[in-house]
């Protein structure tokens, strides 16, 4: 007998039920006033046709389209017929460091588990944007790559060419294996080793924008990419249908899931956090946003204490930057540290 398989339930329409679902996704955050002065005698280097063939060489033909509807099949032929249209278009872009609106409104799609309709965490929230705006900020994407590669953290394995997951995995595991590999435990090299993977709350949609600017300004990114950015940034519309017809919502934070811009912006912000200076025995290991805190001591006594100061660091400056880790709790000691790791999926071992 076959068994049968509950289904999702279907996204819902409820007007007051999706501004509900989208506020907690989509949280306010403080208007981004960072300006970035025009400096006269920087040269912007044109965009060339093999800038333009190369991003639209990265648009998938199946993936869906944004709100202009237009198939990513048809633009890649427009553009392969008429490069010059779009250069001279994009180049237009680079040159003023104006993003158009037109490309900043994105499409609400609301992929769900099987979790409660109402809970805002049962989603993951995906962006639908035109395709056409995607391949200019392929363009803005290489350019900034190409001088943020030289100053992110070695301990960031995610939306990096050349890392994966598996590499931050064998970092983590040689950590341990490393620690545990004495001789004895009671006067011996033998350590014991702490791994916390910490919980950030809706990550990619609550990064403050203001603190991603300050970051590309610290990495010397140009002055004409930064512009672009804060134009990017800038009267980003969120729509969405419900059962009453199509709604609109104001975005002030974050980075759009399905963008191209979004996971290098989030790296570059993110690096802020990998470059704290730490205890020698502490080290922090990233993939995008999950983070393991990774603590090597003789006794488990310091093992706590380390991860005491090193984690209210880390709360710290997630707030700073709009982000929230796991639970907030303003306690100390043992009870709490073991309740912390608990509430991270905290895991430690002795061998």
């Amino acid at each position: 007998m076959t068994r049968l398989k509950s289904q999702p339930m279907p996204p819902p329409t409820c007007p007051k039920q999706l501004l509900k679902i989208v506020a907690v996704l989509f949280p306010q955050q403080p208007a981004c006033d960072h300006r970035t002065e025009k400096d006269e005698e920087e040269v912007i280097p044109p965009a060339t046709v093999e800038e333009l063939m190369r991003a639209c060489a990265k648009v998938g033909n199946t993936k869906a389209p944004g709100l202009d509807g237009i198939p990513n099949v048809a633009l890649k032929a427009a553009i392969n017929a008429a490069p010059e249209i779009f250069l001279d278009m994009y180049n237009a872009c680079l040159q003023r460091g104006v993003f158009p609106g037109r490309w900043k409104q994105q499409r609400l799609v609301l992929p769900k588990g099987r979790k409660p309709p109402d809970e805002p965490s049962s989603y993951r929230p995906l962006c639908m944007i035109d395709t056409a705006g995607k391949v200019l900020e392929r363009i803005i994407h290489r350019r900034i790559e190409k001088v943020a590669e030289q100053h992110l953290a070695d301990n960031q394995y995610g939306f990096r060419k050349s890392r994966s997951t598996l590499d931050a995995i064998d970092l983590v595991v040689n950590i341990a294996r490393n620690a545990i590999s004495g001789e004895r435990w009671k006067g011996g090299s033998k350590m014991y080793c702490l791994v916390a993977t910490l919980d950030i709350k809706n990550a990619f949609n609550s990064a403050k924008w203001n603190c991603i600017m300050e970051a590309l300004e610290r990495m010397d990114i140009p002055g004409y990419l930064r512009k672009m950015v804060a134009s990017y940034f800038t009267d980003r519309v969120l729509k969405y249908d419900t059962k009453n017809g199509p709604q609109e919502y104001r975005v002030t934070g974050g980075v759009p899931q399905g963008s191209v811009l979004g996971p290098l912006l989030w790296n570059i912000m993110y690096d802020g956090l990998l470059k704290f200076v730490l205890p020698r025995t502490v080290k922090l290991v990233a993939f995008a946003n999950d983070v393991a805190l990774v603590i090597v001591a003789k006794h488990l006594k310091d093992i706590n204490n380390l991860f005491d100061v090193a984690f209210a660091r880390i709360r710290r400056w997630m707030e700073t930057v709009g982000l929230t880790v796991g639970r907030t709790q303003d306690q100390g000691g043992a009870d709490h540290q073991q309740e912390e790791a608990r509430d991270h999926h905290a895991a430690s071992w002795r061998a």
